[in-house]
């Protein structure tokens, strides 16, 4: 096998409906632009211009509140310092300050869209690098329809994410000239933790800004929120999920706006954003609509840990799907991460080898580990006699091939089921169909319990079940480190069922595991059934 994947295996590509919420970066993936985009939410594509009215527009809006400028800027107890600044900037100065100041003070009269009309204005008179500043200086300036005052220096502020959005946009697709100049206004505006959150996402090829963002990262919390987002927006090397420690997703961002922000995280970061990421869909319960793209994501993801990470989640909603994508996007890796899994004796281990063969039949041309040596089959005289009886060979699933599941070896050793005895075991089991108790006297009960096991890794809801008929301690052990996942993640159902199978594997091994689950506080559904099935078995 080779040692090295091919070039494309390391690259990101993030498809056009992934890159339809992006929040650009300078160098990053390019936003998708074939379908309408509200520019209300701040998006931007390539070619995206000033509205050339705006600049009017931002200027008939001071007039309109000129009288209550001059009382503001007036104003005894105001700060002089930023009065200074709105005063240069209404003579006409390149101030950001001072434009940062005037938005405050009309916007805390006037409300609604007043900073989407300023930020508009500014870019049209005097481009997106001055807007950038203007806003990064809004955000230490408080609304006052009285006087004009710093915020607190640690102070978090509402955000206008739409206009910051939009202005990131213009500076990551604009001209390398505008986006140095941004840079170069910005570094003077970074006074206090959510002004330098701010700067950050607005120019986030700045990874020394960055790095100082991560040592302070907002909480998690109502007025801290939308500055979560920025930061999760601005990293950009491993470096910055380092610097986080155990900062890390949380419910909080998954807000409604947030739906690009997990591509724009991987946009950022790349392959080191995998833990990050499946960290959160081990905790949570996403968002429905956007639960296929969020696996699809760590799908596409380069580097083996991604690969990996999704094939250990080989049985939750969309895994399935976009593993074998990832298989056929990334072969070499593909059957590297799998060969090594497969020998791993980890608990994806009997999957991945199922996965590894078919992969390796479907593209000869990668050369895999050596197949290790399997029993004979069995003679048709000493096999159960369920599984010999006359019939049509069942429809079984794609993954049901015998030759990719782990052989089910006889008690005494003489022999394996062959093929055609592996297809009725697998239909017996797909129906939970009491026969199995004929075939489980006859067969090694770890081969069979490994069988069982490898069909369950593949998602499909019969196989849980069926694991209380061909399951033994280690499955019962198995199942039980997985059931705090599935609670966390609002699958209490499958946990019951989990306890239900454990309890019907019926060795003392696994009534011992029953008996841990019902103190285990996992959750009172769990924990109520384990009891009732462990009393139950012990009568």
């Amino acid at each position: 096998m080779e040692d090295q994947f091919p070039p494309d295996e390391d690259v990101l590509v993030l498809p056009e409906p992934l890159r339809e919420d992006l929040h650009p970066r300078r160098g990053g993936a390019i936003p998708g632009g074939s379908r309408l985009y509200d520019s209300a939410e701040g998006k931007v594509r390539s070619g995206d211009t000033a509205d050339s009215a705006a600049g009017a527009k931002a200027a008939k809006l001071v007039e309109e509140h000129r009288k209550h400028l001059d009382r503001v800027l007036a104003a005894p107890r105001g700060d002089r310092d930023l009065a200074e600044h709105a005063r240069a900037y209404l003579a006409g100065a390149d101030d950001p300050a001072g434009a940062a100041a005037v938005l405050a003070a009309v916007g805390a009269r006037r409300g609604r869209d007043t900073t989407r009309i300023f930020t508009d204005g500014w870019i049209a008179d005097r481009g997106p690098a001055f807007a950038a500043a203007a806003l990064a200086e809004h955000n230490t300036i408080a609304n006052s329809t009285s006087r004009l005052e710093r915020l607190e220096a640690d102070l978090f502020r509402f955000l206008e994410s739409v206009c910051l959005r939009r202005v990131r946009g213009l500076l990551a697709l604009g001209p390398e000239e505008e986006y140095e100049r941004a840079v170069e206004r910005l570094a003077g505006s970074r006074r206090t933790r959510s002004q330098r959150l701010v700067v950050s996402y607005l120019v986030p090829t700045r990874d020394d800004w960055v790095d100082e963002c991560c040592l302070e990262p907002p909480a998690t919390g109502h007025g801290e929120g939308a500055y979560r987002a920025l930061l999760w927006a601005s990293i950009s090397t491993p470096r910055h999920l380092e610097l986080l420690g155990d900062w890390r997703l949380e419910e909080w961002d998954f807000g409604a706006y947030s739906s690009g922000m997990r591509a724009t995280m991987a946009d950022g970061a790349g392959a080191a954003i995998a833990p990050v990421l499946v960290d959160a869909w081990d905790r949570m319960t996403i968002y429905k609509p956007w639960r296929e793209a969020f696996v699809e994501l760590i799908s596409l993801l380069p580097g083996d840990e991604a690969f990996r990470l999704l094939l250990e989640r080989y049985d939750r909603e969309h895994a399935r799907t976009y593993l074998r994508a990832a298989m056929e996007r990334c072969p070499v890796r593909a059957a590297r991460v799998l060969a090594g899994v497969a020998a791993s004796g980890s608990r994806s281990a009997l999957l991945a080898a199922g996965l590894l063969h078919a992969h390796l039949e479907a593209h000869p041309e990668l050369a895999g580990p050596p197949a290790p040596p399997r029993v004979p089959d069995a003679p048709a005289g000493d096999l159960p006699a369920v599984l010999t009886e006359p019939g049509r060979a069942p429809r079984l699933p794609a993954y049901a091939d015998p030759d990719a599941l782990p052989q089910v070896l006889l008690k005494d050793a003489a022999g394996a089921l062959p093929a055609d005895a592996v297809r009725r075991l697998v239909a017996l089991a797909r129906k939970d169909d009491p026969r199995l108790a004929e075939v489980r006297d006859a067969c090694d009960r770890r081969s069979l319990a490994d069988l069982g096991w490898a069909l369950f890794l593949h998602g499909d809801a019969w196989a849980l079940p069926a694991l209380g008929r061909l399951g033994d301690d280690r499955t019962a052990s198995d199942l039980a480190e997985l059931i705090p996942g599935w609670v966390a993640r609002g699958l209490r159902a499958r946990g019951v069922k989990a306890v239900d199978a454990i309890a019907r594997i019926g060795t003392a091994g696994a009534r011992a595991v029953l008996e841990g689950i019902a103190a285990s506080g996992t959750h009172h559904t769990i924990t109520t059934a384990a009891r009732q099935r462990a009393a139950e078995a012990a009568r």
